[in-house]
């Protein structure tokens, strides 16, 4: 396939492989487009849909039938309460009287929990909560219940403990009160508790407790006066094993949701998740945002979700209120959650039956006609490598391959190739008459040869081994061009330094068109010698080699812009004393030896870290720079005046005495001062020690 794809889109093989190629295509379309227009993949769909919508059915019927039979069936049990109230009695009394009726319609319904709440004017309210944490195992001894909210007194009666939240009283401001107050808000429209029942979103009792649901129903006394709620307690863990995720998948499910709709509102929330991979993309209390697919079947599309496939959504409405009742406007639903790609398994299975399908016909009519087509251009492609591979350093030979047509064009491109390699070598020696030292280069994109004259191998240190190899190689030739860019000269265009011996300087420049590259070399090194032999006289002072007065101040000032404001640095004007006296006795001769064995000693200071230069006849500038400390600079300065005391200079007459020099030093600060400010400093400090301390140095 790869050599397919390399193929030149005009090459016999090419063509031959596209024609096949496109009957493949075309019958592989024609028969996806009559499976397509057939409705195949449509009704695969469908189906899917119809079948994830029942499962989705299913669930919802038998969860409606348990929260709508066995979990609100406590109006018989509500009755009996109801007959045993009496005004009089006290309120722990009556919960006592009653706590038989209540254990009953906890084993009655399997919920996890039962509870009355008695009303009363505080929201401490009397009240007999008992739970069951696990329904499904009833224990006739009460032992399996817990004891959440009553008497203490009453539950050693029952022999039932007290759970680890027991409370005497039922607080209902430290809680979400709707389980109570919304039945109990409703009484004025009827007597009937089973009217007037509600169902509860997940709350908690306390901040530590689990998520729970409960239903309750207000309970009336003989006269039809309102004395609390009866109810029961539905955790949402026990819930969930009513909604198990293998109904949907086997096997990485995404499982049930519970969703809430109230009757104001068109978002719909979810209420209770199943299973923790669903925090994912919602959590509880979040609207669901999603868009109808499947509107007969109520499949949508979730659109907020994190997951990397699509997560589709059937939505059933479980009817938990009867009409014209007080609650009937909000709605809960039943909500399956499944991934795109288990959903829509067999589609995709069909669907990638016909690609695979279609994949096979085009890699077997690619490899057929591929070799069928191979044997035919073989001899034409040997042709073609050989002539792609020649260099342009020795003349082309080609094989006639028997094929008339295709041997005369070999003859015309064995001529053509010949009379360009002459053609080059006549430019070398037009450019060799001029006597320039100058070379011409050329590659071209479709091509690993390079054309160069005679005086690139000259200009570039080839030998005649390295040359052959770089005219066949133009990937060699460029990586040598590249390095030579990589070290060009500061100030010059297009000027690069080679660094050998003897030094070297080429000007090279090279322009790109027609997917070919030409480029020029020519050789500087004569004129870059000489410009820096001007440079070094322009910035040097003659006598001594030290930096002159100019160039040693632009030195010290780009030196005090880039300093390092941690360290210290000094600026110090050296004066010789006794110049003119040398000159006077022993004549000028002695005076530039008196000149240069000081500045010789001078040097000597710290030359890493050091800018020295003459600034008049007698006067010279040091500026000290990156010291840790005054203490450092200052010791610099009296080995400096030892060395003068200790290395004494022999004259003419026979009288040796050491040369002595005075200096004044200023500090450098932080502050914004100017060389110019600096200098005045150390000027007026070195005519302090002329006066003062001749042959030494004075400081602020």
């Amino acid at each position: 396939m790869m050599k397919f794809l390399k193929l030149d889109r005009q090459s016999i093989v090419f063509r031959l492989i596209v024609l096949i190629i496109s009957m493949i295509i075309g019958q592989a379309v024609l028969l996806s487009l009559f499976l397509i227009v057939g409705g195949v993949l449509s009704q695969a769909e469908q189906n899917a849909y119809n079948s994830f919508s029942e499962k989705v059915s299913n669930r919802k019927d038998y969860l409606q039938r348990e929260m709508t039979s066995r979990w609100t069936n406590i109006s018989p049990y509500g009755k009996e309460i109801s007959l045993q109230y009496n005004a009089d009695k006290n309120p722990d009394q009556f919960l006592s009287d009653i706590s038989t009726s209540l254990i009953t319609m906890l084993r009655s319904t399997q919920a996890t929990g039962v509870f009355v709440i008695l009303n009363s004017a505080t929201d401490e309210k009397p009240a007999l909560y008992i739970r069951d944490y696990d329904p499904l195992l009833n224990d006739y001894t009460s032992s399996d219940l817990y004891y959440v909210y009553g008497s203490a007194n009453l539950a050693n009666n029952l022999k039932i403990p007290l759970d680890q939240m027991w409370k005497y009283r039922i607080d209902l401001s430290t809680m979400n009160a709707d389980f109570y107050n919304q039945p109990a808000s409703k009484v004025s429209l009827s007597t009937d508790p089973t009217l007037l029942g509600y169902w509860s979103l997940p709350f908690k009792l306390t901040p530590r407790d689990g998520p729970i649901i409960t239903y309750s129903q207000p309970l009336f006394d003989k006269n039809n006066q309102f004395i609390g709620v009866i109810g029961v307690e539905l955790s949402e863990q026990y819930l969930s094993k009513y909604l198990p995720g293998t109904d949907l998948q086997t096997k990485d499910s995404y499982g049930y949701l519970l969703g809430f709709r109230e009757s104001h509102s068109q978002q719909l929330e979810t209420i209770l998740l199943t299973k923790s991979i669903q925090e994912r993309f919602t959590h509880e209390g979040e609207p669901l945002n999603y868009s109808s697919i499947d509107a007969d079947h109520s499949i949508f599309l979730l659109k907020n979700s994190n997951s990397q496939s699509k997560l589709y959504l059937a939505v059933e409405n479980l009817d938990l209120y009867n009409t014209n009742t007080p609650f009937e406007s909000n709605q809960w639903y039943l909500i399956g959650i499944m991934n795109e790609s288990n959903l829509l398994a067999y589609v995709y299975r069909i669907r990638n039956i016909l690609i695979i399908s279609f994949i096979a016909s085009v890699i077997i009519g690619v490899l057929c006609t591929y070799f069928i087509s191979y044997r035919f251009t073989k001899p034409i492609a040997a042709v073609a490598r050989k002539v792609k591979e020649s260099t342009a350093v020795k003349a082309i030979k080609l094989e006639h391959i028997k094929l008339s047509e295709v041997d005369e064009l070999l003859d015309a491109i064995q001529i053509t190739s010949n009379m360009l390699l002459e053609t080059s070598g006549r430019m070398s020696r037009i450019v060799e008459m001029v006597g320039l030292p100058l070379g011409v280069f050329e590659y071209r994109d479709d091509s690993e040869a390079v054309f160069f004259t005679d005086q690139i191998p000259i200009l570039l240190s080839l030998d005649d081994t390295d040359t052959e190899i770089i005219m066949a190689n133009k990937t060699l030739f460029i990586a040598l061009i590249d390095k030579l860019l990589s070290t060009p000269e500061e100030s010059e265009e297009n000027v690069y330094y080679i660094n050998q011996i003897p030094e070297k300087w080429l000007r090279i420049k090279h322009t790109q068109n027609d997917h070919a590259t030409i480029g020029v070399i020519l050789d500087m090194t004569d004129e870059m010698s000489e410009k820096k032999k001007i440079l070094v006289d322009r910035d040097t002072d003659p006598l001594t080699g030290i930096y002159n007065r100019k160039a040693m101040q632009l030195q010290i000032e780009a030196t005090l812009a880039n300093r390092d404001l941690k360290k210290v640095s000094a600026l110090l004007m050296f004066d010789l004393d006794n110049l003119k006296f040398i000159n006077d006795t022993y004549g000028h001769k002695w005076g530039d030896t008196y000149i240069k064995h000081a500045v010789r000693h001078l040097s000597e200071i710290e030359p890493s870290r050091q800018i020295l230069g003459r600034r008049s006849g007698d006067e010279f500038t040091l500026f000290l720079y990156n010291f840790n400390s005054q203490e450092e600079i200052r010791s610099c300065l009296k080995d400096f005046f030892q060395n003068l005391i200790d290395n004494q200079l022999e004259f003419p007459d026979g009288i040796i005495k050491p040369i002595t020099i005075s200096a004044g030093l200023t500090w450098i600060n932080e502050t914004e001062l100017t060389y110019d400010d600096y200098l005045q400093q150390a000027d007026e400090l070195l005519y302090k020690a002329k006066r003062n301390h001749k042959g030494y140095y004075c400081e602020p």
